[in-house]
């Protein structure tokens, strides 16, 4: 009986040894996919203001540094003269609300004056942290923004332009 007893126990281990053997093996096989076509794999990033909502493949990604267990993937960061951006419509004053599709650790929004050049929106000024508020600026015109987040698995850097204007606000 004390023979079975041990057999059990023994099969038992062993069972539990390659539960968590084959978890390991499926963790890395994944990251090892993700890091092939990390595009896919990162999180998708939302921005709203006010009433208006910036679809997401109007917010690009111009640069990236992510983990994928024991690689590290990194995209060449790119400024905002070279990435496309299209500025929409918003009210002065509104809230900027950013949200990911993971939960993010920090969150820094840079804000800049914008240009038209040639039919493409760029910044004309050095980016400034935006420190105390999130909302859109008072004054009319055309704003650039740099939203950098970072995760517990590495940072993310995004664009995006609004063109502020009261003209349509009832006060």
């Amino acid at each position: 009986m004390n023979r079975i007893y041990s057999r059990k126990i023994r099969r038992y281990i062993i069972a539990c040894i390659m539960l968590v053997l084959s978890g390991f093996v499926s963790v890395a096989i994944k990251d090892n996919i993700d890091a092939r076509n990390p595009e896919v794999s990162l999180p998708i990033i939302n921005v709203t203001t006010g009433y208006t909502v910036i679809p997401t493949v109007n917010v690009p990604r111009a640069g990236y540094e992510w983990s994928f267990g024991s690689k590290t993937v990194r995209s060449p960061y790119v400024s905002s003269i070279d990435v496309p951006i299209v500025a929409y419509e918003a009210m002065p004053n509104a809230p900027i609300l950013i949200g990911f599709t993971m939960p993010h650790t920090q969150l820094t929004l840079y804000e800049s004056k914008g240009v038209m050049y040639d039919g493409k929106v760029m910044s004309s000024e050095e980016f400034k942290e935006k420190r105390y508020s999130m909302n859109t600026p008072k004054e009319d015109g055309i704003y650039v923004y740099k939203a950098v987040a970072q995760f517990d698995r590495g940072n993310i850097v995004h664009y995006f332009a609004l063109n502020i204007t009261s003209a349509h606000t009832i006060l």
